[in-house]
C-alpha cells in the first residue's frame, strides 16, 4: 500500500435505518365474528391466516382422524403451548377420540348408543348426530362447551383453553385445560399484620375468587365475569353481597365498566384511574388491598369488590377516608389497644402532612412560640450552618424520599441495609459538614416514620407530595399560609366523591356517629353497617349478639 492509497478518500458506508409509519388500519375488525362452517379445511384455513402458524411458533395445531359409524372424520386441536396442560389433552381428550373410540366404533347399532334393555322393535330409531356423540360420549371434561363463532373460539384458546374442531360440524368445542404456571397463594407482602389471616391475593381470577368463597360461605355472594380491552381481553370479575349491597351502586360499577373504550388494561392502578370519579387532586378515592379478609369484610358492609386477572390487589369501591386509616388488624384486637392504634395513625397523618410546614413556620415567622431554651438550643444547632432553613428543609426531605425510592428498587437484602446505612450516614455526614442542623434530621426522620404508620400506600403517597405545597406556604407566611392551605386541602377533600359517597362520610354532610364512626365500638355492639353506602341491609347483627349472656 502507497500513501495515495492511505489518504485516498473513502466514502462512509454506515448502515442507515429509518422509521417510517405504518399504514393505517383504523378499519374495524368484522373477521372475528364469522361463524364456524362445516368443512374443516376452511376452518383450518382460517384459523392459519389468523394466528400466523408460519411464524407463531407457540400456536399448536394438533391434526388426527377420528371415526364414528364406521366412517373417518378429520379433526385438530388447536391450543397455545405453555398454557395448557398437555397430560389432560393426551389422557382426555386424544385418548378417547383417538384410540378409545377406533375399538368401540359406532356401527349404527341401536344398542350401541342407547344401551337399553328393551328389545328393539319396542324402540324409535334416531337419526345419528356426530355433534351429540362427541359431546356425550367421547369427552369426559367436566368444563365443555360448544361454540358457532371464530370470536369465541380466539376467546377460548387466548386464555389458556383447547378448541376442538370436527370435520361436517359447524360447532366446535371448548375444552378447558388450563395448566400454565401461576405463583401459589402466600402471606401478604405490603399489607403484613400479626394476628389475621396470612393469605393473599395472586394473579390468577379464579384463586382469588375461591379465596373470597372460602371465606365468605354464603350463596348471596355474587361473582360476575367481564371482559375488558379490545385487544387485551382481561378478565374481571366484580363481586357483591346480593343481599346487602345497594343495587344502584352496582348498576354503577358494572356501566363504568361497560364504558370504557380501551385496547387494554394491565393493572389494578390503571383500572382505578379509568373508574375513579376524579384525579385531578391525586388523593385515592378506591382501596386497593392484597388481602381477601379485608375484601370480605368490605364486601360484608355493602361495598363492591373488583378482581382482575393478572393482579394480585382487589379494588374496593366505593371508599371513604376513614377507611385509609384502618388496617385489618383493628378488629382482631381490643376495642382500647385498636382505638389506640387508630389514634396513633390519626396523628401520623398530621405529622407527615404538616410537621415540616410548622418546622418551618415557627423557626422562621413565630419565633416566641418556642420556649427560650428550645431556641437557643436551635440557634446554636443552626450557628454553622450558612444555608437558609428552607433549603436545609428540602436537602434532607428529597435525600430521605431517594433512599426509600432506591431501597425499593434495589434485591430485598440490599434494600434494608441500604435504607438503614444510607440514611445513618448521611445524616451524620450532612451534620458533620455542617450543612443541616441536627434538630431538622430529627424532623425529617419523625415525619417519615409517620409516613410508614399509614396503612394504604397510596394514600401515604399523596401526603408525602402534599407535605412539599405545605412546606413553601409555610416558609412564606408561616401559620397564615399553612391555615389557607389546610383550608383548600380541607375543601378538597369534602368534594371528592367515590361512587356517589362523600370522601368525608360520616363526617361531612353529618350522618350521626354510632357504629360510622372513626373509632370502633366493641365486635358485640356493631349493630348496624355504615349508612352513607346505604346497604340494602342495614342490620349487621341483633342488639343481644351475646345470647349465651344476656338469655
Amino acid at each position: 500500500m502507497n500513501i495515495k492509497q492511505i489518504f485516498k478518500y473513502r466514502p462512509k458506508r454506515e448502515y442507515n435505518f429509518t422509521l417510517t409509519p405504518p399504514a393505517k388500519t383504523n378499519m374495524p375488525n368484522q373477521e372475528e365474528n364469522k361463524d364456524i362452517t362445516n368443512d374443516i379445511s376452511q376452518n383450518l384455513k382460517y384459523i392459519e391466516s389468523k394466528y400466523n402458524t408460519e411464524i407463531n411458533s407457540d400456536i399448536m395445531l394438533r391434526k388426527f382422524s377420528l371415526t364414528a359409524k364406521n366412517k373417518t372424520f378429520k379433526a385438530f386441536l388447536l391450543y397455545i403451548d405453555g398454557m395448557v396442560n398437555s397430560d389432560l389433552i393426551n389422557r382426555f381428550i386424544l385418548n378417547p377420540l383417538m384410540l378409545r373410540n377406533d375399538s368401540n366404533t359406532f356401527d349404527g347399532n341401536l344398542k350401541q348408543e342407547t344401551n337399553s334393555p328393551q328389545p328393539i322393535e319396542n324402540i324409535s330409531i334416531k337419526k345419528f348426530n356426530l355433534e351429540s356423540y362427541i359431546y356425550s360420549n367421547l369427552m369426559p371434561q367436566n368444563s365443555l362447551e360448544k361454540i358457532t363463532n371464530f370470536k369465541d373460539t380466539f376467546s377460548g384458546v387466548n386464555s389458556g383453553n383447547c378448541i376442538l374442531f370436527v370435520d361436517t360440524i359447524n360447532v366446535a368445542f371448548d375444552i378447558d385445560v388450563k395448566g400454565f404456571k401461576q405463583r401459589s397463594v402466600e402471606a401478604p407482602n405490603n399489607e403484613v399484620i400479626i394476628k389475621g389471616s396470612q393469605e393473599a391475593f395472586v394473579e390468577n381470577l379464579r384463586t382469588n375468587t375461591s379465596l373470597l368463597r372460602r371465606i365468605i360461605n354464603n350463596e348471596n355472594l355474587i361473582i360476575e365475569n367481564m371482559v375488558i380491552g379490545d385487544i387485551s381481553k382481561t378478565k374481571l370479575a366484580i363481586c357483591y353481597m346480593n343481599n346487602i349491597a345497594n343495587p344502584k351502586l352496582v348498576n354503577e360499577v358494572k356501566y363504568r365498566l361497560n364504558n370504557l373504550e380501551l385496547d387494554g388494561i394491565f393493572s389494578s392502578g390503571q383500572l382505578e384511574q379509568l373508574i375513579e370519579d376524579n384525579d385531578y387532586y391525586g388523593i385515592p378515592s378506591l382501596i386497593s388491598t392484597e388481602r381477601p379478609d379485608k375484601s370480605a369484610i368490605f364486601l360484608m358492609q355493602g361495598r363492591v369488590v373488583i378482581l382482575m386477572n393478572g393482579t394480585p390487589y382487589a379494588t374496593i369501591a366505593p371508599a371513604v377516608l376513614i377507611d385509609f386509616l384502618s388496617s385489618p388488624e383493628d378488629s382482631n384486637l381490643k376495642v382500647i389497644f385498636a382505638n389506640f392504634l387508630k389514634l396513633l395513625r390519626l396523628f401520623a397523618y398530621f405529622i407527615t402532612l404538616l410537621a415540616p410546614a410548622f418546622f418551618i413556620a415557627i423557626t422562621g415567622f413565630h419565633q416566641e412560640l418556642i420556649p427560650t431554651e428550645l431556641l437557643l438550643s436551635i440557634l446554636a444547632s443552626r450557628e454553622n450552618v450558612p444555608f437558609p432553613i428552607i433549603f436545609e428543609l428540602l436537602l434532607m426531605e428529597i435525600s430521605f424520599e431517594l433512599i426509600r425510592e432506591s431501597s425499593l428498587r434495589v434485591p430485598g437484602p440490599v434494600g434494608s441495609t441500604l435504607g438503614i446505612v444510607g440514611a445513618l450516614i448521611l445524616g451524620d455526614a450532612a451534620v458533620s459538614a455542617h450543612i443541616v442542623s441536627p434538630i431538622l434530621i430529627i424532623v425529617v426522620a419523625i415525619t417519615g416514620l409517620s409516613s410508614f404508620a399509614i396503612p394504604d400506600f397510596s394514600f401515604s403517597f399523596h401526603l408525602r407530595v402534599y407535605r412539599f405545597l405545605f412546606i413553601f406556604l409555610g416558609y412564606i407566611s408561616g401559620f397564615l399560609g399553612i391555615g389557607l392551605g389546610l383550608f383548600l386541602y380541607i375543601s378538597m377533600l369534602c368534594s371528592i366523591k367515590s361512587f356517589g359517597v362523600n370522601f368525608t362520610a360520616p363526617f361531612s354532610p353529618y350522618l350521626g356517629i354510632g357504629s360510622n364512626s372513626y373509632f370502633i365500638k366493641p365486635t358485640w355492639k356493631q349493630e348496624t353497617r355504615a349508612n352513607y353506602i346505604l346497604p340494602k341491609k342495614e342490620k349487621s347483627q341483633p342488639k343481644i349478639s351475646k345470647k349465651w349472656k344476656y338469655n
